[in-house]
């Protein structure tokens, strides 16, 4: 049997192609992973009766406290969060929750503004500091 050097060399660029994609596919599907998915994410004035009540983007400087209200759902397994309150880049407060194995659970946060304006920003992030869900709202 003959030795080819061409089809050696093709043949392993075929090889490290294929690997080189299925590791690029797992990386992608690794790091696109959510513990869960954001149902419901919301800022509001209140949460009654595990309900937001009174949501909204804006709120004027006499608002004293504000509340983000998250709805998970498909979660694979109890998972702990934070939710990460941020006034334009300064991170202000981290809440740590649980949020528990199921097909739904709702929790949310609350932060007093001490009549600080601009924007805000509030993230839920993973232990891994992966951000799982994002909003943002104004104080003006």
């Amino acid at each position: 049997m003959r030795f080819s050097t061409r089809k050696y060399r093709a043949g392993v660029a075929i090889s490290v192609a294929v690997l080189l994609f299925a590791v690029a596919v797992g990386v992608a599907s690794a790091a696109g992973d959510a513990p869960f998915d954001v149902k419901r994410l919301a800022v509001c004035e209140a949460v009654e009766n595990r309900e937001p009540v009174g949501i909204s983007d804006t709120f004027s400087p006499d608002t004293a406290k504000v509340y983000v209200f998250l709805e998970a759902a498909n979660i694979a397994a109890d998972t702990e969060i934070d939710f990460v309150w941020f006034h334009g880049e300064n991170e202000m407060l981290r809440v740590p929750l649980m949020v528990r194995q199921g097909s739904r659970w709702r929790t949310y946060a609350n932060k007093n503004l001490y009549e600080l304006a601009g924007t805000w920003r509030v993230e839920i992030q993973d232990k891994e500091n992966n951000v799982i869900g994002s909003v943002q709202f104004e104080v003006k």
